[in-house]
């Protein structure tokens, strides 16, 4: 899933060993809101002990529009040689590359997800780049604003029951999504200012509290100041929002269908400049294995 800066949902480590604030109990909170944690915990608990095979079409999408960057900072001095050709001698040559302001680059992959006995294994092939078939020896694509992975595992990070030291949790009340009777359930991080724990607003199914939607608060991602930096430069209010939607159902585990993350900036006469947005889709799955494993403690 994807986010500011060298944000990774995959790379987040929780350091347990902290001392956090008193643990909140179905006796300090409204019956409601214990309920419906209550029921998202057990959903994270599912989820933690499926055994998972799957592959899907990924579709990657990015734009990025550098117009209002410093300009020297989207140009770089480099040096070659260069051959005289009338007395073959070498000299150095100095020039400066310039980058194109505005950018956008599309890839789609093959992308296999395995998760068995707690060990996950990701991986993507190239089909295409910009609709091109990629040339083989071409080294792995980089996106320049946001990074992701292993988005499906973003609930467990939220909800889980260890981690409940480390959150404080309200319940926003209903909506609906695509439909779907849900819960808003608003999470925010208890450790001011430390990035590995991220916050925002999750949609339960009402049914079954399986997670339908994480809005998520960009406050709390990594070099999130880098953004605020950035819009006093541009004289300018951050406007950053930041999707996942997980549309796919299989054996009551949803799988993710779209995660978008925009980065922008309101201007003083209201506009919004968007300085980088990446969507990714999650098209035609297939499932070769999604169970409850044994081997997983309840």
């Amino acid at each position: 899933m994807a986010r500011i800066g060298v944000f990774v949902l995959g790379g987040v480590l929780f350091a347990t060993g902290l001392a956090g604030p008193a643990i909140q109990t179905p006796d300090s909170i409204s019956p409601s809101l214990a309920s419906v944690i209550s029921s998202a915990r057990e959903y994270c608990a599912k989820l933690e002990r499926a055994a998972l095979d799957f592959v899907c079409i990924e579709e990657v999408e990015e734009k990025l529009d550098l117009s209002l960057d410093d300009r020297a900072g989207l140009e770089r001095t480099a040096q070659a040689t260069v051959r005289d050709p009338g007395t073959q001698m070498e000299t150095w040559s100095r020039y400066v590359i310039r980058r194109n302001p505005k950018q956008k680059n599309t890839y789609l992959y093959d992308y296999q997800y395995i998760r068995q006995d707690k060990q996950v294994e990701e991986k993507r092939v190239l089909l295409k780049k910009n609709g091109k078939k990629p040339d083989p020896q071409d080294p792995a694509p980089r996106l320049g604003a946001f990074t992701y992975s292993e988005v499906l595992m973003a609930p467990v990070r939220l909800l889980d029951e260890k981690f409940q030291a480390y959150y404080s949790y309200r319940l926003l009340g209903r909506d609906s999504v695509s439909g779907t009777d849900a819960w808003i359930l608003e999470v925010v991080p208890r450790l001011a200012g430390v990035s590995q724990y991220l916050g925002g607003k999750i949609w339960l199914k009402s049914a079954d509290a399986s997670v339908l939607r994480i809005e998520w608060d960009p406050a709390t991602f990594g070099h999130y100041e880098e953004i605020v930096a950035r819009a006093e430069i541009f004289k300018a209010e951050p406007e950053v929002r930041s999707v996942t939607e997980f549309g796919f159902e299989k054996n009551g585990i949803r799988f993710p269908s779209s995660d978008l993350t925009e980065e922008g900036y309101r201007q003083a006469g209201g506009k919004v400049f968007v300085r980088a947005r990446t969507e990714i889709a999650y098209k035609d799955y297939k499932f070769f294995m999604v169970e409850m494993s044994s081997t997983f403690k309840k």
